[in-house]
């Protein structure tokens, strides 16, 4: 990032790491309410798949 002109200050020049910090929280958030939704819509996703070999891998394992 070598633009400075969109960088936010605060009121002493340094830079405004809260509004930064809250800004990534923020986009974390919205990134996981669309992964929810997704989720939800397509219960079998690989994801899903994924979660549930690993819950039956130590069933499947146990042989004796």
């Amino acid at each position: 990032m070598t633009d400075t002109q969109t960088i936010r200050y605060r009121q002493d020049g340094s830079i405004d790491t809260a509004y930064y910090v809250a800004l990534g929280r923020a986009r974390r958030s919205e990134a996981a309410h669309r992964m929810a939704k997704s989720s939800a819509r397509a219960p079998w996703s690989f994801s899903a798949l994924v979660a549930l070999a690993a819950a039956w891998l130590p069933v499947l394992g146990d042989k004796s």
